[in-house]
């Protein structure tokens, strides 16, 4: 492999990550992505409060539709595991040449993945709403949302990509400056389509995301155009089939295992919804997984995933750098901090689930429905933590199999058939559920603790 170095300042600038102690390492990285994933929970939070303004239907519709998106967005998701653990590798090895291929070769699939998913999300979207056990009512207000916001899919294909490249060599400013600015627009926007003065309804929380996404990716194409992988957006030569299949194959090979992983909780969360529509109250009961699930990921969800993926770029340049003890010890370090604040949320869940349901929803079934979510669920926001942080990191070596394989026996086989026997044959109702979901999470964090202590993520080749 050749191996080209620019001792450049604006190259070395991230040097921290490969050297000097862990924690300025964790720091470099954790706080712009904090801050991103703050900002992207407040436009969660904005879609969240606008349904709530327009009913029961709208927020159920919000919820099912939120795991459409999920699910149709999985290309990305692949892809940009594999830029991550590819980019990052070259970077800490001062490989800048094949840093710059991956770039390039990762958002010319992730424009052509984008394509693909709007086009088959507009196609099966409302049969599948359909089929996840949603009243009429429901199903006419998701695909009004729908129809914009899978057109949203090809910006937000090339953004998640993007914002990988950036994270990838040590730049976590850029994706945090690009979702502020679009976060802006999607809560501005999302008050003056749907509350007035327009008043489109739940088409204009689709809408919003659709224009927001479309100024985010060209402002950071825009930025990397002036990086120093500028070359990256250089197609001359990219279209040669073989050198084309060996990327795309390359790519793959690490992220498709990361997309199953990932399929595997979203494709698992539909099931779910199948399972609450089995309950005496179903759209009430729909209604709050879609809240309780928001409110998670905001409070608890969001900042564990940026420090996933600041641990993923840490472990892929350390790796690249030779340095794999360094690895290890940043990801047991991001992983405590990640418990040791999920034990806060926890805490703030359970003994606030009231105050915070009400605050997302007026209708009293949806609130104790939610209530319940909130505080059966806080209680393994810990092993959330542990879960991802250590799952990101192993992503972040390019190890993604062994990861899929667990995340898909505990989250489809185990979880599934516990969450009916809970909900139905035992006739809890949606609180079997919430029961379910907890117990699959704390085995899947305890799996993950086992694997990381292994150790055998450091031997794998990209």
């Amino acid at each position: 492999m050749s191996v080209v170095v620019d001792d450049t300042k604006e190259q070395r600038a991230d040097d921290v990550i490969t050297r000097g102690t862990t924690w300025a390492a964790i720091w470099h990285m954790s706080w712009p992505l904090l801050l991103n994933m703050c900002t992207i929970s407040v436009a969660s939070f904005a879609d969240v409060w606008v349904a709530g303004k327009l009913g029961s239907d709208t927020q159920a519709a919000i919820g099912i539709c939120g795991q459409i998106g999920f699910f149709m967005i999985m290309l990305a998701v692949a892809l940009s595991a594999g830029t991550t653990a590819l980019v990052s590798r070259f970077w800490g090895a001062g490989d800048y040449k094949g840093a710059v291929e991956a770039a390039r070769y990762s958002l010319i699939f992730a424009f052509i993945f984008g394509c693909v998913s709007s086009a088959i999300g507009l196609l099966v979207a409302r049969p599948l709403v359909r089929m996840l056990g949603a009243a009429p009512d429901v199903e006419h207000q998701g695909w009004q949302y729908l129809k914009w916001d899978l057109l949203s899919h090809i910006p937000f294909t090339m953004l998640w990509v993007a914002n990988s490249i950036f994270r990838a060599k040590g730049d976590a400013r850029v994706p945090m400056i690009t979702w502020i600015l679009m976060t802006t627009l999607i809560c501005a926007l999302d008050v003056g389509l749907c509350l007035g003065p327009i008043k489109m309804g739940i088409a204009g929380i689709g809408l919003a995301w659709l224009i927001a996404g479309t100024v985010g990716v060209l402002f950071s194409l825009y930025v990397l155009a002036r990086s120093e992988l500028k070359e990256a957006l250089n197609l001359k030569g990219s279209f040669e089939k073989e050198k084309s299949k060996e990327w795309l194959l390359r790519l793959l090979r690490i992220g498709i295992p990361a997309c199953i992983q990932d399929l595997s909780w979203v494709g698992g969360n539909f099931l779910l919804l199948i399972i609450l529509a089995h309950t005496k109250d179903p759209t009430s009961a729909q209604a709050a997984w879609g809240v309780g699930l928001r409110v998670e990921e905001m409070i608890g969800g969001m900042p564990i995933y940026a420090l996933s993926m600041a641990v993923g770029t840490i472990v892929g340049q350390n790796l690249g750098a030779k340095q794999p003890e360094r690895a290890v010890k940043a990801g047991w370090h991001v992983a405590a901090i990640g418990a040791g604040f999920n034990v806060v949320v926890a805490t703030v869940l359970f003994f606030f689930a009231r105050e915070i349901a009400s605050m997302m929803s007026s209708d009293q079934k949806v609130i104790a429905f939610t209530c319940d979510y909130l505080r059966v669920i806080g209680l393994c926001q810990p092993f959330v933590a542990l879960w991802l942080i250590l799952f990101g990191a192993m992503q972040g070596a390019g190890y993604t199999r062994w990861p899929m394989i667990a995340s898909t026996l505990v989250l489809t086989l185990f979880r599934l058939p516990l969450a009916w026997h809970l909900s139905v044959t035992q006739n809890w109702g949606p609180t079997g559920t919430w029961v379910a979901v907890s117990i699959s999470v704390f085995i899947v964090g305890m799996l993950a603790v086992w694997r990381f202590q292994s150790g055998v993520w450091k031997e794998q080749k990209v």
